[in-house]
């Protein structure tokens, strides 16, 4: 599962929500905050940074 498709699907929901009268954004903000947590539980943001220095890809788009 890429970010792209997490946003994308998290936006659709928002928007069908949004059509419902539900305009709030916190729903939103709140899981793709819980997906960006859990994905820094499997690999942690200093094991990142160790990654893209080994690399050097601090300039590389993520995920490409």
């Amino acid at each position: 599962m890429t970010y792209y498709w997490l946003v994308e699907n998290l936006i659709k929901e928002h928007a069908r929500n949004s059509r419902e009268g539900k305009k709030d954004l916190d729903g939103f903000f709140k899981e793709l905050r819980e997906a960006v947590d859990g994905d820094l539980e499997c690999f942690s943001l200093d094991e990142r940074i160790k990654d893209y220095d080994l690399y050097d890809s601090w300039n590389e788009p993520a995920g490409g």
